[in-house]
């Protein structure tokens, strides 16, 4: 009996064991398989790295291939005497952008000083400042605000000026750039006209 219980225990023992090792063996399995699914995550996340770097090569080369055509026909220009004219062409664009960024920065520097004046109520000053910017630069709404400011303040009750105080708020408000002391300055000039009319 012994024997048989002998035979009977190790067939378990052994059962065991198999078992144990066939969950090893499941959960490696089961390992490999999440390593696997990772790598293939990390080469997927490679791959899409890899067209990105080829998508910006591609564009750089073909930006590299422009240059060398801008390059090779700007040779040619130069062989059939063409050269001249661009490079005339060149240096007048870049004097008209230096000219332009000059005047710019003139305007700037008036409209600065335009400002200072009103600021300090100097409204005469002020405005003829403001009349030689809006002169030059018919866009500038903010300088035809304070011109017609300027020139309101400078003597309110001089009527003669109002024609030009109201062609000016005309136009702001056609630029949607009246603001409310404009608009007052509008009612006040035709509250004044109507009294005077009366």
């Amino acid at each position: 009996m012994n024997k048989k219980l002998i035979v009977v225990s190790s067939f378990c023992f052994l059962l065991m064991i198999s078992h144990i090792v066939l969950i090893v063996q499941v959960m490696n399995l089961k390992n490999i398989i999440e390593n696997l699914g990772e790598k293939t995550l990390s080469f997927e996340k490679n791959l899409e790295e890899y067209k990105e770097n080829i998508t910006s090569l591609i564009i750089d080369i073909h930006k590299e291939l422009e240059l060398m055509n801008v390059k090779t026909n700007e040779q040619f220009l130069k062989t059939v005497g063409m050269s001249k004219t661009y490079d005339a062409i060149l240096k007048e664009q870049k004097n008209k952008t230096i000219d332009t960024a000059e005047k710019d920065n003139v305007i700037i520097v008036a409209k600065n000083n335009a400002l200072v004046l009103y600021k300090k109520g100097k409204y005469s000053e002020a405005y003829e400042e403001f009349k030689k910017i809006t002169q030059t630069n018919t866009d500038d709404m903010e300088s035809r605000c304070y011109k017609a400011k300027s020139r309101y303040y400078q003597n309110r009750a001089d009527s003669s000026s109002y024609q030009e105080i109201l062609s000016d708020i005309t136009i702001l408000k056609q630029n949607s750039a009246a603001d409310d002391e404009i608009i007052d300055i509008e009612k006040s000039i035709f509250a004044e006209k109507e009294g005077i009319n009366e």
